[in-house]
């Protein structure tokens, strides 16, 4: 066998075990397989690589490639490791020490292969031993959850296995160590194994210390160093009405937040519904838990698509592929109302009384597929079938500002729901205007009587309660005095003006007639509950924005809207309401400027990525290796037809091209005849023979005449070799070097 494929056997002996263990621990079995295939890779040149800077920034760019997709593909939960795992960063660093230890296998200096491989495996094995074995399971494979059940023979067995390796792997091979080596590494192997016994003995003996360290840390903040993001923003919390526009929204307004993929758009994704209202909050259904919704699983090595039954188990012709973009954050989905089922990666879905879809351990990036009865439109959530007296609550602060309303439009004498709709959509249209540059409600002024427990409001909004003293009682002179004041009109602070923020739902009905989104909704469900009507907020997106390139539709985070959803009594079924003016909800057209069809192609590539990588999650690889090649000629096309980098790279090919033709005018003719250009390779053929026989040196080019010297004087060769070889180089040189007639 070749010394350079010993060397690669030696290396997998020291990796292969640091592989094993993490593979197992951490759950990611592609990081054994693609150990497994660089060092193949690593043995198919017989002589072996050069050291040099080129070769080592090629494997060390080659290994973080790999880590970074392989990161991308299958990425770690950081739940499985402890606290030192938010800085070390096994998920990346240990990939990267193990692919960079096989590719290192292929240089050919024997005491660097070993060193770097050593190296990468207790690397690998420190920054993987710090496991959480607190109710640390296998999702896929019951072999694992046993293996993690014996971890510190796992352990110690996997690392002994390495150390093995390396001192064996270590020693030159020149010659036979005598009894007192051999002596000293068995001595070295015991001592070794000796010191990592007591090190986990010590460690799990104080383990308890280190976690309650590790929980204190936790609970100040530290594990967002790997949470949170620059840009980043998280929709579905309870709406406040007396606040402005958050800033955020105005910088991220252009930012897509979700892309469908399907023949139609998806219209109305809602997320979240709402149903009490205090004040200007809406307050969603107080629940601990939902239901489960019922699945069905499909085995797969490394993930399985899971297919979710909202009410029924069944994939339905209209169906919607969304990716939310890495920004848009939470655990809730945004869905059509008429869902039927849902595919997805996750460990659980959850489904609540208001309709909300939640996910627990998602798969962002597998993305998720939703399937409906209706292609695509203002269809609304069907829970609850019938709508319980939650739906009808009215704050009695504006009850009879929106009872003055009701009778205004003659809603109590409609004959149907659907008329009511119908008046509401046509009063918001007449009366109201869309605008962003709500600042909230004016403060008003109250009258309170001086209770036993009082809110006071000052005219800024402030607010401070005051507590009395139970069981106090007005004496004989002061209600004398109360009398008095009373008749002569004073109050002596018994009554007294406070000032405190109005009602926003009020302040729009009435004064400014000018808001966003959220207060037409509000508006509206308060209206349609005054006229007996059950309705609900709900918060979403509207995505109906079709892509230039007309193969998706996008939501930007300037579409998160909000609508009503409506019990239609006469027909039984929930019905969306939408105030909102149309020409706000319809999808705005983009101007056409090479920015945004930079932009555009830019989003697009985006997409492919995204759904490639699904693919891959999902087990979809015929599909999967298809997106790899689209995904290579969009990037092509758009650093291409890029402004700026099409330019570059332009630049970039002229100039090779002329270097390469500025090299070839230089180059000497070539005056070899085909035969004895065949000649020629036949010759350099020898002499790789002849090295790998240690007839020459590595580095030798000898001539014809050298070689010929060489051979006949060599040592080792037997006398037929040294005839054969002889009597080849003498034709040699006749042929090769012969003067033609």
């Amino acid at each position: 066998m070749d010394q350079s494929r010993k060397i690669v056997l030696w290396s997998a002996a020291i990796l292969l075990p640091a592989a094993v263990y993490f593979s197992v621990i951490a759950e990611l079995p592609h990081v054994l397989v693609l150990t497994v295939l660089l060092l193949v890779f690593s043995s198919l040149k017989s002589k072996g690589w050069r050291i040099s800077d080129r070769s080592i920034i090629y494997l060390t760019v080659l290994a973080m490639a790999i880590t970074l997709f392989g990161n991308y593909l299958a990425p770690l939960k950081q739940d499985r490791f402890g606290f030192m795992a938010i800085f070390s960063r096994p998920a990346l660093s240990v990939p990267f020490a193990l692919y960079l230890g096989a590719l290192a296998a292929g240089f050919r200096r024997r005491e660097h292969v070993i060193g770097i491989a050593a190296a990468a495996a207790m690397f690998s094995f420190g920054l993987g031993g710090d496991i959480r074995l607190d109710g640390l399971v296998s999702e896929r494979a019951n072999e694992v959850s046993r293996m993690v059940s014996l971890f510190p023979w796992f352990y110690g067995g996997t690392m002994t296995l390495s150390i093995l390796a390396i001192l064996f792997g270590s020693r030159s091979g020149a010659k036979r160590g005598n009894w007192r080596r051999n002596g000293l590494l068995i001595f070295a192997l015991f001592g070794i194994c000796g010191l990592i016994y007591l090190e986990f003995r010590g460690y799990r003996q104080n383990e308890n210390i280190f976690r309650s360290l590790e929980n204190a840390l936790l609970r100040v903040g530290i594990r967002q160093l790997y949470k949170t993001g620059g840009n980043a923003m998280q929709l579905g919390a309870s709406p406040n009405l007396m606040q402005a526009m958050p800033p955020e929204y105005f910088s991220m307004a252009d930012r897509v937040a979700l892309r469908a993929v399907g023949t139609m758009p998806p219209g109305y994704l809602r997320s979240r519904s709402f149903h009490r209202y205090d004040r200007g909050v809406w307050h969603s259904m107080e629940e601990a838990l939902g239901t489960p919704l019922a699945t069905t699983i499909s085995e797969g090595s490394f993930a399985a698509e899971q297919l979710y039954s909202v009410s029924r188990m069944e994939k339905t012709v209209n169906a919607w592929d969304l990716y939310p973009d890495d920004s848009l954050q939470g655990n809730v989905l945004a869905v059509p109302g008429d869902v039927v089922s849902i595919s997805l990666i996750a460990s659980r879905v959850l489904r609540f009384r208001d309709g909300r879809i939640e996910v627990e351990q998602f798969v962002r990036e597998g993305g998720y597929t939703v399937f409906a009865d209706t292609p695509g439109g203002d269809s609304a959530m069907q829970l609850p079938a019938r709508p319980g007296p939650e739906y009808l609550e009215v704050p009695r602060e504006i009850e009879s500002v929106l009872g003055g309303i009701v009778d205004e439009l003659g809603l109590a004498m409609c004959t149907t729901d659907a008329e009511r709709f119908q008046k509401l959509q046509e009063y918001f249209d007449r009366n109201f205007e869309y605008s962003l540059d709500w600042q909230g409600p004016k403060s008003e002024p109250v009258r309170e009587w001086k209770a036993r427990s009082e809110r006071r409001f000052s005219p800024e909004g402030g607010e401070r309660r005051i507590e009395r003293q139970p069981g106090v009682r007005m004496g004989m002179r002061a209600a004398g005095r109360l009398a008095v004041d009373a008749v002569a009109g004073r109050s002596r602070n018994r009554f007294r003006q406070w000032w405190r923020p109005g009602d926003p739902v009020k302040f729009f009905l009435t004064e400014r007639r000018r808001a966003h989104c959220e207060l037409f909704a509000s508006a509206t469900v308060l209206l349609l509950r005054s006229a007996g009507v059950p309705a609900r907020y709900v918060s979403g997106f509207i995505c109906n924005e079709p892509h230039p390139s007309g193969k998706y539709f996008i939501a930007r985070y300037g579409d998160a809207h909000a609508w009503v959803e409506a019990y239609d009594r006469q027909n039984r079924k929930w019905v969306v309401i939408d105030t909102t003016p149309p020409s706000v909800t319809a999808a705005a057209p983009r101007p056409d400027s090479w920015q945004e069809r930079v932009s555009s192609h830019g989003d697009y590539l985006r997409l492919v990525w995204v759904e490639m990588l699904s693919s891959l999650r999902r087990g979809h690889f015929a599909d999967g290796a298809v997106g790899l090649l689209m995904l290579a000629w969009e990037a092509m096309a758009y650093l291409v037809t890029h402004p700026v980098w099409g330019c570059v790279i332009g630049f970039l090919i002229g100039f090779v091209l002329r270097m390469l033709l500025y090299h070839r005018r230089r180059r000497p003719p070539d005056l070899l005849t085909p035969e004895r250009r065949k000649l020629q390779k036949e010759y350099r053929r020898l002499l790789r023979k002849l090295r790998r026989g240690k007839v020459i040196g590595r580095d030798d080019v000898p001539t014809a005449a050298e070689l010929l010297a060489i051979v006949e004087k060599h040592p080792t060769l037997s006398p037929p070799r040294r005839i054969e070889l002889s009597g080849y180089l003498r034709r040699y040189m006749v042929r090769r070097y012969a003067v033609d007639d």
